[in-house]
């Protein structure tokens, strides 16, 4: 509590975040009483994302819903704790407009290039999560280190960097649910691409 006492003093408390997980959470809890997160046309029915009715059915919308939607109690809970940890670190320093920008663009980039990917591949593929979105962040968290050790010639901590590699390695080879690797390529590529965007780097001062 005093840290959040001290947060919201600052006028840095990461209610972005907050508010996210717990759409994340509430979200799931709503889907998961009303059917099995396990069926793939229950999924659909609930908004998840699938190349041919995004791109034959111009169902766009799936872009967005399929941000906030989980297969599992494991699968949501992988993302919340990064989302989490990510977002209370570096929400207050980015300002909550971009952190906030960043997570959606990020996130729904990442749909369309899984989108893209599974349509041009034939291997279609019902998906859904918010891991997009985290890894559009976590390339946002990389770009400001990188930042920082760009202005002070001080080292990258390299318990940060494990931090990621945690995350980058249980969510693509050891969670042992259904990995679009599209997808994170995608949230990696978009967080980059809006760091860059929106956190532009210059040698004197700081421009966020």
């Amino acid at each position: 509590m005093g840290r959040i006492r001290e947060l919201a003093a600052e006028k840095k408390l990461p209610y972005v975040t907050i508010v996210l997980i717990v759409i994340n959470v509430a979200y799931y809890l709503i889907v998961a009483f009303g059917g099995s997160t396990f069926s793939m046309s229950y999924m659909l029915s609930r908004g998840a994302d699938y190349s041919p009715l995004v791109f034959e059915g111009h169902e766009y919308w799936r872009l967005l819903t399929c941000m906030f939607l989980h297969f599992s109690l494991r699968h949501l809970a992988g993302n919340m704790v990064y989302l989490g940890i990510v977002g209370w670190s570096y929400e207050g320093i980015v300002g909550h407009l971009k952190f906030f920008l960043v997570y959606m663009l990020s996130g729904i980039g990442s749909s369309v290039v899984s989108c893209a990917w599974h349509q041009l591949s034939g291997e279609y593929a019902v998906s859904a999560g918010a891991s997009g979105a985290v890894y559009g962040i976590i390339a946002m968290v990389i770009y400001l280190m990188y930042i920082a050790k760009k202005r002070t010639g001080s080292r990258i901590l390299l318990s940060r960097i494990a931090v990621i590699l945690v995350f980058l390695l249980y969510s693509n080879f050891v969670s042992g649910e259904g990995v679009d690797v599209a997808a994170h390529v995608g949230g990696l590529f978009f967080g980059v691409l809006l760091s860059l965007l929106f956190l532009p780097y210059k040698k004197k001062g700081r421009t966020y």
